[in-house]
């Protein structure tokens, strides 16, 4: 009887879900929603009304703030079960710096990183800073900067480049990003009356970029700082 009655439930939801799909306009119809409506906005509105340029920033960190509050939230609770996890883990620095299966890297590796780390550190910094304008952005630049740490530990060795972050603040960079868009957020909540509001004046504009550039930092160095202690909390040295 339960195994009935759960075909029928499951028919019918196929059945309404089918009806909804088949009521969507075709893939790629100009009559779409998306861009009779929505987007024909933000491309018109998007620039003066958020105090940024690059649409995609504008619809990311302002129209759609709260999704992408959420999504640094779900990054940051991603590392919080990796912690929890790997409770048992010990600090690198109660480990040897390398282990019976470790390969050194090879020297031209070892060159390789060392000559490009400045030149990707400026390029992730420019990234964040200038995602408002160009494209790019915190999640973008946060990438790089995960990333270059990540190829710096395998070439400098773990205690070497656990100097690249500091250790004693580390709990609160990690978390730098949902902190940030809450702070952005009551901001706009005490000077124009919403959570996560930008001011819309001309004039003020300046101070929705400033915000916005706020956002992008806290994202960039939260992110990286997320995804170099989930590279180290999974290789079991940190």
């Amino acid at each position: 009887m339960k195994r009935a009655l759960t075909i029928v439930l499951l028919i019918v939801l196929a059945a309404v879900l089918l009806n909804a799909v088949a009521a969507l306009p075709p893939h790629g119809s100009p009559d779409t929603p998306a861009y009779t409506h929505v987007g024909a906005y933000y491309l018109e509105h998007g620039p003066e009304e958020t105090g940024s340029e690059n649409v995609v920033t504008s619809v990311i960190l302002n129209y759609r703030g709260f999704d992408t509050n959420g999504e640094v939230t779900v990054i940051v609770t991603a590392l919080m079960a990796v912690i929890a996890v790997l409770t048992g883990v010990r600090d690198a620095g109660n480990r040897p710096d390398t282990d019976a299966t470790h390969v050194e890297p090879s020297v031209v590796v070892r060159f390789i990183v060392r000559v490009l780390a400045p030149f990707i550190l400026v390029f992730a910094v420019y990234v964040i800073l200038n995602g408002h304008v160009t494209p790019g952005g915190g999640f973008q630049g946060g990438t790089m900067l995960g990333a270059l740490v990540i190829a710096l530990t395998l070439v400098l060795g773990e205690r070497e480049s656990a100097k690249l972050i500091p250790q004693r603040p580390i709990r609160i960079i990690q978390v730098i990003a949902p902190l940030t868009f809450v702070a952005v957020g009551l901001a706009g909540l005490i000077a124009w009356g919403d959570f996560l509001s930008f001011p819309r004046d001309e004039q003020l504009r300046p101070v929705a970029e400033a915000m916005l550039v706020l956002i992008e930092a806290g994202i960039g160095i939260g992110g990286a700082v997320v995804f170099a202690r989930v590279f180290r909390l999974m290789g079991g040295r940190s």
